[in-house]
């Protein structure tokens, strides 16, 4: 019996509060600082609350309730609910458990938001004119917390407070009870909504795909601007239960940066991190997919199969230098664990030595790898063809 997961309604109540938001954020408040100014204060308090509730969604909802990337004290738990409740995004539970079907069935019609469906689909279609089967069964960890629970069965009390009355009562406080509604609550919602559907969106047709060329989740710099470095969704989809989005100390990741200053504080623990070997194994792939994907695109047919044969004997190369690392790694943290203290100076000194000569000789191996699959194609055709087999 097939499985519907989905079925086409209309969802009026969507609608009207999408509507009735963005015309109030994107006509009303122009309009009401057009009449009354601006103060300080109100900005204040839209950067407080886009940071907040948008990292409520990228650091609650996503990183830690729906891929548990690491573990959170009560009180943070609550902070990420109540930030997360004021998004207006559904209950951490609904949220958590409509993406776990997204990673599980992605670009299926069991995936709730599949890029498959049209890019407006993906964006906001499937929030508007469908309504779907939310399968709580693979949320059970979810469902044993009490105050996800309490979330998820007093949700209209907990983002009407947290988003609607806290901003306005704060607001109130400067005299600027109108312009908060204006603009932290409607200008804001609607930011942080087509920010988020951003991912679903443009991250599964736009960008790069670094770590898996044939998933349609792709990076892309811009979304993880305005989304606090969810943007980085090539990589998130290879890799989804690691804490982290944008890996490079220079990818701009906020969600990232706080989870780690949260842990330096005791705040959080358990952070889960992809061994860097298994990153540098999915991009070396990625990159030998795309450059084989180039020369076959643009190489006649009779004399691609050289070329293709001396790229697989080239990436064959790099990755032994890479699995050498691995393994002189490997050695020394079984010496480690082994109690190193009781070894002698000079098996540790050599351990180490051998980490550092095996690192160089990928390094080495890495870099004439990346030299080679960044000449243009007919240079990359021709230098292939002239390696000795």
């Amino acid at each position: 019996m097939e499985v519907v997961n989905s079925v086409r309604k209309t969802i009026w109540f969507n609608i009207g509060f999408f509507a009735v938001t963005t015309v109030l954020g994107v006509i009303g408040w122009p309009l009401y600082a057009w009449h009354h100014g601006v103060s300080g204060a109100e900005l204040a308090l839209f950067v407080f609350y886009v940071w907040a509730t948008g990292l409520g969604i990228t650091v609650g909802y996503h990183r830690l309730f729906a891929h548990t990337t690491y573990k959170a004290n009560p009180v943070i738990r609550f902070l990420l609910l109540f930030f997360g409740a004021a998004a207006f995004e559904q209950t951490a539970l609904d949220w958590a458990s409509q993406h776990r079907d997204h990673h599980r069935y992605v670009d299926t019609d069991m995936d709730p938001y599949s890029i498959k469906k049209g890019f407006f689909y993906a964006h906001i279609g499937w929030l508007i004119f469908w309504k779907h089967k939310i399968h709580y069964e693979n949320a059970l960890d979810l469902q044993k917390d009490p105050m996800v629970m309490h979330q998820h069965k007093n949700y209209l009390l907990w983002c009407a407070g947290a988003g609607i009355v806290t901003p306005v009562l704060i607001g109130a406080c400067f005299g600027h009870a109108l312009g908060a509604f204006l603009l932290a609550v409607c200008l804001r919602i609607t930011f942080v909504y087509h920010s988020t559907f951003c991912i679903n969106s443009v991250c599964h047709m736009f960008g790069k795909s670094t770590y898996d060329v044939n998933a349609t989740a792709k990076d892309h710099w811009l979304v993880a601007l305005v989304t606090f470095g969810e943007g980085y969704h090539n990589f998130h989809h290879k890799f989804p239960v690691d804490y982290r989005n944008g890996i490079r100390w220079f990818d701009f990741d906020p969600s990232k940066w706080l989870i780690r200053g949260m842990a330096f504080l005791g705040l959080v623990h358990e952070l889960k991190r992809t061994s860097k070997f298994r990153i540098l194994e999915a991009r070396l792939a990625g990159e030998k997919a795309s450059t084989s994907h180039l020369l076959q695109g643009f190489a006649m047919q009779p004399f691609v199969a050289k070329p293709l044969e001396q790229l697989q004997a080239q990436y064959v190369l790099v990755r032994q230098r890479l699995e050498g690392w691995e393994d002189a790694v490997r050695n020394y943290r079984v010496l480690v664990k082994e109690q190193m203290a009781a070894h002698s100076e000079e098996i540790k000194l050599a351990a180490g030595q051998k980490i550092r000569e095996a690192h160089e000789h990928f390094q080495q191996a890495y870099g004439q790898w990346r030299e080679l699959i960044s000449l243009p194609p007919l240079q990359l055709q021709l230098s292939l063809s002239a390696i000795p087999a």
